[in-house]
């Protein structure tokens, strides 16, 4: 299962809400931070989910990935409040730690799916669930 090369405007977006990522962990107060930040929180969920569903159809990959942004921002969002915690630098860098795992996940993944073939237990008979 080899991963599919990124589109340059793919990388560009994850480079851009990296970029505002750190900015806010850094405490910059430009105008520019915030939009970034925007983008990173809106994009960055849904960029490291989406290597994770190499089989679906785009549109099936699309709406799960974008479906995780909602979720991975609300629920940090949520706990973070409950605990009284709430601030953006820490919301920003739960996301990104959110996301690092989920690109950990998928580069383990694709190495298990690349090191393995695929495993089959079952003996040829076609019966075997009954066999006692």
């Amino acid at each position: 299962m080899s991963s599919s090369p990124r589109p340059p405007l793919v990388l560009l977006t994850a480079a851009a809400g990296l970029a505002g990522a750190v900015l806010t962990l850094l405490g910059d107060t430009s105008p520019y931070a915030g939009w970034l930040t925007l983008l990173f929180l809106l994009t960055a969920p849904a960029l490291a989910t989406w290597p994770l569903l190499p089989r679906r159809f785009p549109l099936a990959r699309a709406i799960v990935s974008g479906s995780m942004t909602i979720v991975v921002n609300i629920a940090v969002a949520q706990v973070m409040l409950s605990l009284n915690l709430w601030s953006i630098r820490g919301g920003v860098a739960a996301v990104l730690a959110i996301c690092l795992l989920l690109a950990v996940l998928d580069a383990v993944l694709i190495r298990r799916a690349e090191g393995d073939g695929p495993v089959d237990d079952r003996p040829d008979e076609e019966d075997w669930i009954y066999e006692g």
